[in-house]
C-alpha cells in the first residue's frame, strides 16, 4: 500500500499537535474542545481589528463545512462562549460575538499557545518558518481545488 510520505507527516504533527495541546491545557472545567478554542481566538482577532464575523467566515478559516459549523457555534452558545446577534441591514444574519467569558478564556489560552508555537518552532529559522508556511499554503489549495 503506498504511504504519502507528506499526509503521513501532516497527519503525525497533527495528532502529536492535539496530544501537545492536551497536555498544556489538561482538562478544562469549561469542557471547552480544542476547535472551540481555535474559534474562540479567530473570533478575538477579528474582534480585535473590528471586523463582524459570520458563520461562513469560519466555515472558509477551518476548512469546515456548513452542518459541522453550525452544530459547533450551536453548542458553544449553548455553554454561553458566544453569542448570535442579529445585524441592522439583514435580520436573517447573525453575526457571532464572543462573550465575556470567552474573552477571559481566550487570554488564558492565547499565553499557553504561545508557549506550545515556540516549543513547536524551535532550532528553526524565520525563513525556514516562512518557507513552511508557504508550502503548507500551497498543499492547503491543493486539497481546497479537488473538494
Amino acid at each position: 500500500m503506498y504511504r504519502d510520505p507528506v499526509g503521513h507527516r501532516i497527519k503525525t504533527l497533527n495528532n502529536l499537535m492535539k496530544r501537545a495541546m492536551d497536555k498544556e491545557f489538561g482538562h478544562r472545567p469549561d469542557r471547552a474542545t480544542l476547535m472551540h478554542t481555535w474559534i474562540i481566538g479567530f473570533l478575538q482577532d477579528r474582534e480585535d481589528a473590528k471586523i463582524d464575523t459570520f458563520q461562513k467566515d469560519i466555515e472558509e478559516e477551518f476548512s469546515i463545512n456548513r452542518s459541522t459549523t453550525s452544530e459547533m457555534l450551536k453548542l458553544m452558545c449553548q455553554k454561553g462562549m458566544i453569542q448570535r446577534v442579529a445585524v441592522v441591514h439583514d435580520a436573517r444574519l447573525k453575526k457571532i460575538v464572543l462573550t465575556d467569558q470567552s474573552r477571559e478564556f481566550n487570554a488564558r489560552m492565547s499565553r499557553q499557545m504561545e508557549l506550545i508555537h515556540h516549543r513547536l518552532v524551535d532550532g528553526l529559522t524565520d525563513e525556514e518558518i516562512e518557507f513552511y508556511i508557504q508550502i503548507s499554503d500551497k498543499l492547503i489549495n491543493n486539497i481546497k481545488n479537488v473538494l
